[in-house]
């Protein structure tokens, strides 16, 4: 049976082909951050494999899609991925519970201090008042507009839409000629 080492704990862990090295993890209790729940969609479980690359199984379409293609150079896989068929050593020392729910409350405390405003009732109506006001200005300045070509400045000129001059006919090149010959004969 394949044997897995953890580092920095120095704990070895005897592991079926068929399971993955997250589940096997959980199997002993050792702590490993996944909130997608070994999907492969999340990213957290990753791990850094120190040796014996060669009894690795082939990363599937989900990790790859998530990680790229550059294992050779990272030396990271997803745990929740990863099943082996020798024997392997991984750093999982980037996973340690302490901080991470130190980071969690931290970020919750942030989220209540930043994001929720609590507002008075007398702001609240106050800003309703203002709000009315303006819907009412800008109501009046649409009743003004309405209909303003209509409307006229002075009672003796009215508004002439188009500068009041008629549209001239569309002569066509045998009637320019006609014209011509008639004008000439006429002189």
């Amino acid at each position: 049976m394949p044997k897995l080492t953890l580092h920095p704990s120095g704990q070895v862990l005897e592991i079926n082909e068929n399971l993955n090295v997250l589940d096997r993890l959980r199997e002993e209790e050792i702590y490993v951050r996944s909130s997608c729940g070994g999907t492969g969609s999340c990213s957290d479980c990753m791990i850094k494999v120190l040796s014996g690359d060669d009894n690795l199984s082939d990363p599937p379409f989900e990790e790859i899609q998530l990680l790229g293609n550059v294992f050779h150079l990272t030396k990271e896989r997803l745990a929740c991925q990863l099943k082996i068929s020798g024997d392997v050593t991984i750093d999982i020392s980037h996973h340690n519970i302490g901080t991470d729910q130190e980071r969690r409350e931290k970020k919750n405390k942030e989220f209540i201090k930043s994001k929720i405003k609590v507002k008075k009732k007398s702001q609240v109506d106050a800003e309703h008042v203002e709000r009315e006001k303006e819907r009412e200005e800008r109501m009046k300045e649409r009743e003004e507009w309405k209909g303003h070509w209509k409307k006229e400045d002075d009672p003796m000129n009215p508004k002439r839409l188009g500068g009041g001059k008629r549209p001239k006919l569309f002569k066509s090149v045998e009637q320019e000629e006609l014209e011509k010959k008639d004008d000439d004969s006429e002189k």
